[in-house]
């Protein structure tokens, strides 16, 4: 009997600081989805203004374009990633927060429907749309900016 309550003990334990790590975990995975987004739109905007400057060059306007379009391509790639990875950790915290008998903790708060998937108006007011509407327009700007300079070449060529 002894045993088995120390071995309990030792899984609490366990548990507790595996939570820890996990919200640790979410909290990092979180704010690094708007870290990619400021270094994405630095980036972005260097490449513009790259783009704008090298405009009498075209063989280095066309480098230019693609990188854009690579970069952005990329982040969207990193994006999908890091928002897997935070989901993955509210599923285990959500799991841990039962392991140790907690009925409201953090993780099963964040679960709820109304935050994953909310319903009427409220679906376009997420994080996620947002970024992905910043990264859809980027992107149309720079294949446009292709398209354009494809377009200048065939009529000057």
């Amino acid at each position: 009997m002894a045993e088995e309550r120390l071995a309990d003990a030792i899984h609490q334990e366990n548990y507790r600081t595996e939570y820890k790590e996990v919200a640790a975990n979410h909290r990092f995975f979180v704010s690094l989805r708007f870290i990619v987004a400021a270094f994405t739109t630095t980036l972005q905007s260097a490449l513009f203004t790259f783009y704008n400057q090298s405009l009498q060059q075209p063989t280095r306007a066309t480098t230019i374009l693609f990188v854009g379009i690579s970069t952005v391509v990329a982040v969207v790639v990193i994006e999908q990633r890091n928002i897997a990875l935070f989901r993955a950790m509210i599923r285990r915290g959500k799991e841990l927060e039962f392991n140790l008998g907690l009925t409201d903790g953090q993780f099963s708060r964040l679960s709820e429907p109304e935050l994953v998937r909310p319903k009427g108006w409220k679906r376009i007011l997420t994080h996620t749309l947002g970024l992905r509407y910043i990264y859809a327009v980027i992107l149309i700007l720079w294949i446009a900016l292709l398209v354009l300079s494809f377009t200048n070449n065939q009529k000057g060529g």
